[in-house]
């Protein structure tokens, strides 16, 4: 019987790598552990069928993992029982976190299903996506390094949790609207006292349909939101933000409604769709394409529009809410950063409403 510590780094936390590893291993019968270091994952593996996992580890690793190294070292036979995940170790290294990810069609699915518990939960995650980086405050990469440690998971999640078939099998946020976080919706009145709405997001739909501007906390901090199709609202924004002809981003629904108002080229999609959803800067169409038109004072005296595609639950309830994929609420919303420009963008629940 053959042993190896196999120690592997590179962006292996917070991508599923340790449930990967758990099954790889129960499907070839091999005894052992995994676990999360803070400078990546070690595995303590034993049984026949060693060389054929190791062999298949970088092959059908998970699609969000990155291995930048692996090392393996021979070990003495130990005669382990079982296949286990077991507690995070801590050596004082360091190691890469994934970045957070857009949520995935699965999630989406779910929380526009009436009949999931999870319908129009707007912190809906699995192990496929999801906040990683941003709610991370130390590795290794554990529910209680993070920021989701104050929040208990219910029975159910719990299960999920640590269910081997499950996709939220080691999740780290997993939450439901049992025992996750919640939205809130505060408005300030022309008093500038402030008052809290029942139901967050229907609040936010109208508010931005009647050319509000509404301050939405994302990953990472605030966006400052309106309707990309009201003139009114963009000038009004644009002055509040002091960002003179500087353009702005907008968040479109689908990647059909950007192709009313731009050309997207074949990398450009892709890039649109992956699911890092970055900003893609696009050659708008002219009145002559016959197309749609959105308001100069997104973009003045520009060819290009930065576009990007819905990545949070929230963002697809904004558009969706409360389940029709057929009629989105708007085209397009302005979606840029939480600050007067030149400041840092504001993280805090506070400061934003000071400012």
């Amino acid at each position: 019987m053959d042993r190896v510590l196999i120690n592997i780094k590179g962006v292996v936390q917070g991508v599923g790598f340790r449930p990967f590893v758990y099954n790889l291993a129960k499907s070839l019968n091999l005894k052992g552990t995994v676990t999360n270091t803070s400078d990546g994952v070690a595995i303590d593996i034993e049984g026949e069928d060693i060389t054929s996992f190791i062999g298949r580890l970088p092959k059908e690793a998970p699609p969000l993992s990155e291995i930048n190294k692996i090392d393996i070292s021979p070990m003495p036979f130990y005669g382990h029982k079982d296949f286990e995940i077991v507690k995070s170790r801590d050596s004082g290294s360091f190691t890469l976190i994934s970045s957070d990810v857009s949520i995935c069609d699965d999630c989406l699915k779910e929380m526009l299903d009436k009949n999931n518990r999870r319908y129009l939960y707007p912190f809906i995650n699995c192990i496929n996506c999801g906040p990683r980086y941003t709610i991370t405050n130390a590795v290794p990469y554990d529910r209680h390094n993070t920021t989701m440690s104050v929040f208990k998971m219910c029975d159910e999640c719990e299960s999920e949790y640590n269910n081997t078939s499950d996709r939220r099998f080691h999740a780290q946020p997993n939450a439901c609207s049992k025992c996750g976080p919640h939205l809130e919706f505060k408005i300030q009145d022309s008093k500038f006292k402030i008052y809290e709405k029942e139901n967050p997001v229907e609040s936010s739909i109208n508010l931005l349909k009647q050319g509000g501007i509404v301050a939405i906390k994302g990953l990472g901090g605030f966006h400052i939101a309106c309707d990309a199709a009201n003139k009114d609202a963009v000038e009004r924004l644009r002055e509040r933000k002091r960002k003179n002809n500087k353009p702005f981003a907008l968040m479109a629904p689908d990647i059909e409604t950007i192709k009313k108002y731009c050309e997207v080229s074949e990398k450009e999609q892709e890039l649109l769709t992956s699911n890092k959803r970055p900003i893609v800067l696009l050659r708008k169409k002219t009145a002559q394409d016959n197309s749609a038109l959105l308001p100069d004072s997104i973009s003045p005296n520009n060819l290009y529009i930065g576009f990007m595609l819905p990545y949070t639950p929230l963002h697809y309830l904004l558009f969706y809410y409360p389940s029709d994929f057929q009629l989105p609420n708007f085209d397009a919303l302005v979606m840029t950063s939480g600050n007067i420009s030149e400041e840092p963008i504001v993280v805090s629940n506070d400061e934003a409403v000071s400012k």
